[in-house]
């Protein structure tokens, strides 16, 4: 018997069969943008597990691009960031900061945590397993001060810096427990700890400054019996262990770093990690074939299916892959799944 969307994500989460391996689509503007109509068209004829709707195609706001048809915006986000952005639809970098150093950020005060609608996501749950959130230490920490900045006072442990960390983990567990009360299946967290080869600060340092504080936050995430999912980009190395000792329930990584040790593949399966089979986006899918990328995914589904669980395909189209490259990531996708 076909599953529904949630029973299908749940079992995928617990290595529990299920009849197919679900599919999560990203709404990212950027490859809407590129490819317009025929790339919506492909979305809607292979619905995913999310709920996610594609009704319209993405366009930069007047004024955004100039006469010789480049793009350029600066945003104020709701921190105080003010960002460029020199490509529609792909995020930005910070080109000014609310405050001008940790002691000055005594007085900053956070912006408000969002609202859930509670009957909205029951609403979702009778379908879709309802993720939300996008608790952030490190990144919130180089979108609030430059990232060179961040990373001397971390290694200092400038104290202004703790003492905002500590403000900061205050402020998501506010969002945490608002999430909870209405009913959110999985919270997501999100920091990129990873260059290509290597974890971007020392695991000594992660362990002794970050890992208490992540586990502040997802005590409360625990104690109701909610799922972990925690998105990180880059090579994790040591770091990768201390997530599973956290009680994670779900990863979002990479697929080239996971995949070069089995080691990772056995970890995940031994702790009950779901993870996001993420396919490359540096290199294969802007540049490889249509015959790598189905080789690729068919190999992947083989081994989740093999599992009985465990992997959830995960697919985000920005503006640098070739529409036959598109076509051939989503439909082997839902060939093979």
């Amino acid at each position: 018997m076909m599953m529904t969307s949630r029973q299908r994500m749940l079992a995928a989460f617990a290595y529990d069969s299920p009849d197919r391996i679900p599919v999560v689509y990203h709404p990212s503007p950027a490859g809407l943008h590129i490819h317009g109509r025929k790339l919506l068209d492909l979305f809607h004829r292979y619905p995913p597990d999310n709920p996610i709707r594609f009704d319209s195609i993405p366009v930069p706001p007047p004024g955004a691009v100039n006469t010789n048809g480049e793009y350029h915006e600066f945003r104020v986000d709701e921190w105080g960031t003010e960002w460029e952005h020199r490509v529609f639809g792909v995020h930005g970098h910070p080109r000014s900061y609310p405050f001008s150093s940790w002691s000055a950020a005594r007085d900053y005060a956070f912006p408000p945590t969002p609202a859930i609608d509670a009957a909205e996501v029951a609403i979702q749950r009778e379908q879709y397993v309802v993720f939300s959130g996008w608790i952030s230490l490190f990144e919130k920490l180089h979108a609030l001060r430059p990232l060179d900045e961040v990373l001397m006072d971390l290694m200092v442990r400038d104290p202004d810096l703790m003492a905002f960390l500590d403000r900061l983990v205050d402020h998501w567990i506010e969002a945490i427990e608002k999430m909870i009360s209405a009913g959110v299946d999985t919270v997501v967290f999100g920091d990129d700890w990873g260059t290509q080869t290597a974890p971007i600060i020392q695991p000594d340092l992660f362990r002794e400054v970050f890992k208490p504080r992540y586990d502040r936050m997802m005590t409360p995430i625990r104690q109701a019996h909610r799922m972990i999912f925690f998105h990180s980009c880059g090579h994790l190395g040591e770091i990768f262990a201390d997530l599973l000792d956290l009680g994670i329930h779900g990863l979002w990584p990479q697929m080239g770093w996971f995949e070069s040790d089995p080691a990772h593949l056995r970890a995940s399966r031994e702790n009950g990690i779901a993870i996001y089979i993420h396919p490359d986006r540096q290199h294969l899918i802007p540049t490889g074939t249509p015959r790598e990328i189905e080789s690729r995914i068919r190999d992947y589904a083989s081994t989740y299916h093999r599992l009985r669980g465990g992997g959830i395909f995960y697919i985000e189209i920005e503006n640098d892959a070739p529409f036959e490259n598109v076509r051939a990531l989503i439909e082997a996708v839902h060939r093979y799944r």
